[in-house]
């Protein structure tokens, strides 16, 4: 017990350094330790959503001043109609399916980001905002993972990086309290949960902390992103292999 807590406590570090650094990140770094040690993939992403909230709601604080809620209005609206069916239907879905297609979604969101995500640009249209949100839902309700689509969005529609950081965190806070709430309706925040979370916190808050005052200033974040994404990629093909290998 006290090695998982050890380890809850590392990967969040870690994905609060990065969500600090760029803005997003967090969930999807510690979804690629958590189902190691924690029971399932439902019960990573409960715990990672729990703690998403946390991350979500210090950043937002940091800059809500440059927030722009209206930008993201039609997200949001997406994201509440669709991250429900997805939480409900990951929550009874088998282990081995779910595993596969978070393997999968783990190699895309690499890949993507390796190679696409700079190039990609989104208009800040009401269809554009739908499609957004609707696959933020989707990824959030499997994964606890929405960042991906939203931070290509606001990248690609907002002319300054705070007012990229800002609106972000407020679709984020947003979400992530739908999504605690969902999640919590349905009986996934347990006590265990709460525990889990808890812990893990401590090196959520000090990983946002060491980015928020600069050290990763002295960084090659160019570098460390990409290395961060490389191995997000081959977690994901260990999680699709490991599981064949067990069948």
């Amino acid at each position: 017990m006290e090695l998982m807590f050890l380890w809850l406590v590392l990967a969040s570090f870690a994905g609060g350094f990065l969500q600090a650094a760029i803005g997003f990140g967090y969930a999807a770094v510690v979804m690629a330790f958590f189902p190691l040690f924690l029971p399932s993939i439902p019960v990573s992403s409960t715990v990672c959503a729990v703690l998403s909230l946390v991350a979500s709601s210090t950043m937002f604080f940091q800059y809500r001043k440059d927030a722009r809620p209206k930008h993201v209005l039609w997200l949001i609206v997406a994201y509440f109609v669709v991250m429900p069916f997805a939480a409900v239907w990951s929550a009874g879905a088998s282990k081995l399916v779910l595993s596969v297609i978070f393997g999968l979604f783990l190699v895309l969101v690499g890949l993507y980001y390796l190679l696409t995500a700079d190039k990609t640009r989104i208009s800040a249209t009401p269809k554009a905002g739908i499609v957004t949100g609707a696959l933020a839902g989707l990824f959030g309700g499997l994964f606890s993972v929405s960042a991906p689509p939203a931070a290509l969005y606001c990248l690609s529609t907002l002319e300054s990086k705070e007012a990229y950081v800002g609106t972000l965190q407020f679709f984020f806070l947003t979400t992530n309290l739908y999504s605690v709430g969902v999640r919590a309706v349905n009986g996934q925040v347990t006590g265990q949960v709460l525990v889990w979370s808890l812990v893990a916190a401590g090196g959520l808050l000090l990983g946002l902390w060491l980015g928020r005052v600069g050290l990763y200033q002295r960084a090659n974040l160019a570098r460390v992103k990409s290395w961060v994404f490389i191995f997000i990629m081959c977690m994901g093909v260990w999680t699709i292999v490991s599981n064949f290998i067990r069948v």
